[in-house]
C-alpha cells in the first residue's frame, strides 16, 4: 500500500472522540515506514486539521479529503481543490423540503462559522468542537451562496430513520441524500462521495487505486471502500458498510479495532 485513507468518528477515535494510545502508536510507525496517512471525513479540512491538534500525534498527516470528497489538502504536492457547490436555489430547496415534513435544524460550514436556523445547545457544542463559531441566520442568509452540503441535525434517531423512508419514495432531482450520523442526515450534489479524491490523489501522488487503503465504518464511507484496492470497515460499523468491506475487524473503535488489525493482519507494515 502506498496511501491508507483513515475515517474519523467511529474508526481511528474512540467513542469520546480521542484518540487511544496504541492507535496513535501504530499510525506513527507506519507513517514511519513511508507509507503516507490520509483523513477522509465529512467534515471540512480546517475542522479536521482543528482536531488533529488535540491528538498531539508525532507526525503530520499527508493528505486531507474533507466535505465528504469536495475537499483535497494535499500537503505532499501543496495542491489543493474544492468542487461540487450546490447552487443556492438547490440549497433553498433542499432546506424548504426537510423543514416542511421533519422536525430538524439546517445547518452547514461558513469559514470560521456554522450557520443554522436554529443554534441550540447541540449545534453550540458542535461549533465549539470544531473551533468555530456558531451563528442564527436566516433560510435567505444561509442560501445567499453556494455551499458543498446542508446537514439537518434531529434530537433523535427515529427522525433520521423517517427521513429515510421519505427519502426513499420522493424524487429530489439535482439533490443526494445520506445519513452519517444516527441524527444527523446530509445532502450534497448526486454523484458526491469521499471516493471522488482517490483519482485525484492518485493523479497527485502518482500512485494507483489498487495501492490505496480505505479504513471507515458508515454509509458515507462505502464508495470509498469499494473504490480502493482494499476496504477495511469496523466491527462497529453499520450493516451496509460491513456488506461491502474486503474486510472486517475484530474489535471496535473503542478498543483500537483498526490499530490491532494493522498489527495483526499486515505485519509487513511494520518491517
Amino acid at each position: 500500500m502506498k496511501l491508507i485513507l483513515l475515517d474519523i468518528d467511529g474508526t481511528i477515535v474512540d467513542s469520546q472522540w480521542n484518540m487511544l494510545p496504541y492507535t496513535k502508536q501504530v499510525l506513527s510507525r507506519i507513517h514511519d515506514k513511508g507509507i503516507l496517512l490520509g483523513i477522509a471525513s465529512g467534515r471540512p479540512c480546517d475542522d479536521i486539521a482543528f482536531h488533529i491538534k488535540k491528538w498531539d500525534l508525532p507526525f503530520e498527516f499527508d493528505v486531507y479529503v474533507g466535505l465528504n470528497g469536495c475537499e483535497i489538502k494535499n500537503d505532499r504536492t501543496e495542491q489543493y481543490s474544492l468542487s461540487h457547490e450546490l447552487s443556492c436555489a438547490d440549497l433553498k430547496r433542499s432546506i424548504e423540503l426537510m423543514n416542511a415534513n421533519f422536525d430538524c435544524i439546517p445547518f452547514l460550514y461558513r469559514g470560521s462559522e456554522i450557520h443554522a436556523l436554529e443554534v441550540d445547545e447541540v449545534i453550540g457544542s458542535s461549533a465549539r468542537k470544531s473551533g468555530k463559531t456558531p451563528k442564527k441566520v436566516t433560510l435567505e442568509e444561509m442560501c445567499a451562496s453556494p455551499c458543498v452540503k446542508v446537514m439537518f441535525r434531529t434530537k433523535n434517531k427515529e427522525e433520521v430513520q423517517k427521513m429515510e423512508q421519505y427519502l426513499a419514495h420522493t424524487q429530489t432531482p439535482g439533490l443526494n441524500w445520506f445519513k452519517t450520523q444516527d441524527t444527523l442526515m446530509e445532502v450534497s450534489q448526486p454523484g458526491v462521495s469521499k471516493a471522488i479524491a482517490l483519482p485525484v490523489l492518485c493523479d497527485q501522488l502518482h500512485i494507483k487505486k489498487e495501492e490505496i487503503m480505505a479504513c471507515g465504518d458508515t454509509t458515507n464511507d462505502n464508495e470509498m471502500l469499494k473504490e480502493a484496492g482494499i476496504g477495511i470497515c469496523l466491527a462497529n460499523g453499520t450493516d451496509d458498510t460491513k456488506a461491502l468491506a474486503d474486510q472486517i475487524t475484530r474489535l471496535d473503535n473503542d478498543h483500537d479495532g483498526l490499530a490491532h488489525h494493522f498489527a495483526e493482519h499486515y505485519p509487513q507494515f511494520f518491517e
